[in-house]
C-alpha cells in the first residue's frame, strides 16, 4: 500500500514513544486532495458503512486514549521521598 522508512525515533516527546516507521512525503494525507485521502482510508462523504465500522472497531479496537492510572499511594510516598532527599 505505502512505503515507509524506518526512523531512528518516534514522536519526539510523546509518552511511551518508539522507534517506527516514518511514512515517506508521498503519503503525507493534508497534503492531498479529500478525494484521495478517502480512497487511501476506505471511507467516502458519507463515511463508513456499519459493517466496515464494526470490522475496523474488531480490527483496531475503540478509538480511545487508555487513561494513565497512578497509584495515589505511591505519589504520597513519592512526595515524602524527594523531601528526604533534599
Amino acid at each position: 500500500m505505502s512505503t515507509v522508512k524506518e526512523a531512528g525515533a518516534g514522536l519526539p516527546g510523546a509518552p511511551g514513544s518508539e522507534p517506527g516507521p516514518v511514512p515517506d512525503a508521498k503519503d503525507d494525507l493534508k497534503s492531498l486532495p479529500v478525494e484521495e485521502v478517502q480512497k487511501r482510508l476506505g471511507s467516502s462523504p458519507e463515511g463508513l458503512s456499519q459493517a466496515e465500522a464494526t470490522g475496523r472497531l474488531a480490527r483496531y479496537g475503540p478509538n480511545e486514549i487508555e487513561e494513565k492510572k497512578d497509584n495515589p499511594l505511591l505519589k504520597l510516598l513519592t512526595y515524602f521521598w524527594v523531601r528526604s532527599r533534599g
